[in-house]
């Protein structure tokens, strides 16, 4: 994308003066139209680079996430390995509670030797619930206390309809989330912990002689490198395909479908309409000047405002309109102020709605001005 000249436009606020630099033009051919999803309860599409969403039906609306939880199983369990309280060659004692877990199993038994790496592919790729039991054991001592971490974790995540029961996924009264919370709990998976797309994305593994398929309808096919499937009930089919290409990744989240064939169809629309109907653009680049804030009582008397990275966002090719910026204050915002401190966001707004907000830091530092400094700021904006 070509560089436009800065260009600022000024906006005299209470005293102060915003600078926005314009973003630039984007081309104008009609967009993709998005697919039409059918005989689900809840769809979301999120682009992982830049956490826009790209396609929200009933998204916001809570349902029972049945297998869709052992993502945040997974979450915790990858954590514990990072923080050295679990080995994936360390092996764990399985407890009869674990042995005895209905559902989906990877069929471990006390006894039976079985490491932290096994249980996590059984986890990931055929969602045993036997496996998200022991996990739970292993790293919090017990399933209450690993459900405290994890509703802990929720929050900690802006999972604001999210509310976990268990580990594995089992219908409970209680357990909840959105199809928007559970592409937002996959997307930060896949950012913090990666690796879990070189297991749940694999078709088969085997564990004491038995092989066990993945239930994700998608995995084995190119691109897909995850993630997870549930089943609320006899027809209500929950599943979060991953899947990476050309640098980007997506997230497709089915909540409530009518079969697993009929979740895996419309995940595979949705992440076509993603990967060839939006394509991604560099906004601004680390560090650079996007809005300035003038008050005659600061010195020095500019305010420059940066982004901290690199900005990209994702608009529908072939696209039509244009990517603009608002800078928003933050409304508490007075000196003295150190370099790199957060002073607002940038919104990046697409044809006027919203795509995504980023943090802006502070480029330079400003103390109070003393009185010279104030009658000299306001005698050269006279002149």
């Amino acid at each position: 994308m070509k560089k436009s000249a800065a260009i600022f436009a000024f906006f005299l606020v209470s005293g102060s003066a915003y600078a926005v630099v314009p973003t630039p033009t984007l081309p104008a051919p009609p967009p993709m139209p998005a697919p039409q999803i059918g005989g689900v309860k809840a769809a979301v599409l999120l682009d992982v680079n830049t956490d826009q969403i790209l396609l929200d039906q009933n998204g916001n609306t809570s349902y029972d996430p049945s297998g869709l939880v052992k993502l945040m199983t997974a979450y915790l369990l990858y954590q514990a390995e990072a923080q050295k309280m679990v080995q994936p060659d360390e092996r764990i004692s399985v407890s009869v509670d674990a042995w005895h877990a209905p559902g989906s199993r990877m069929f471990i038994q006390p006894g039976l030797p079985v490491t932290v790496d096994q249980l996590t592919h059984g986890l990931l790729i055929d969602g045993g619930n036997d496996a998200a039991i022991a996990i739970a054991q292993a790293v919090a001592g017990s399933v209450g206390g690993f459900v405290d971490l994890m509703n802990r974790e929720a929050v900690g995540m802006g999972l604001r309809q999210t509310h976990f029961v268990n580990p594995d996924g089992m219908p409970t009264p209680g357990q909840r989330s959105t199809a928007v919370d559970m592409a937002r709990l996959a997307r930060a998976l896949l950012v913090k912990f990666p690796q879990v797309a070189k297991i749940a994305g694999q078709a088969s593994y085997q564990y004491n002689h038995i092989t066990q398929y993945n239930y994700n309808p998608l995995a084995g096919q190119k691109d897909i490198t995850g993630l997870g499937v549930g089943l609320a009930s006899a027809d209500n089919w929950d599943l979060a395909v991953s899947a990476s290409k050309d640098g980007r990744g997506l997230v497709a989240v089915i909540l409530g479908a009518s079969s697993r064939a009929v979740a895996g169809t419309d995940a595979s629309a949705m992440l076509h309409y993603g990967f060839h109907g939006w394509q991604e653009r560099q906004v601004y680049p680390a560090g650079a000047i996007v809005a300035q804030l003038k008050r005659v009582d600061w010195s020095p008397e500019t305010l420059s405002m940066i982004t901290p990275k690199a900005i990209q966002v994702v608009v529908p090719k072939p696209s039509q309109g244009k990517v603009e910026s608002r800078f928003v204050a933050d409304p508490t915002l007075q000196a003295p102020l150190k370099a790199n401190t957060q002073v607002g966001t940038l919104d990046l707004l697409w044809n006027g709605k919203v795509l995504k907000s980023e943090p802006v830091l502070a480029k330079n530092a400003v103390a109070k001005a003393g009185w010279f400094s104030r009658l000299w700021h306001r005698v050269r904006g006279s002149l």
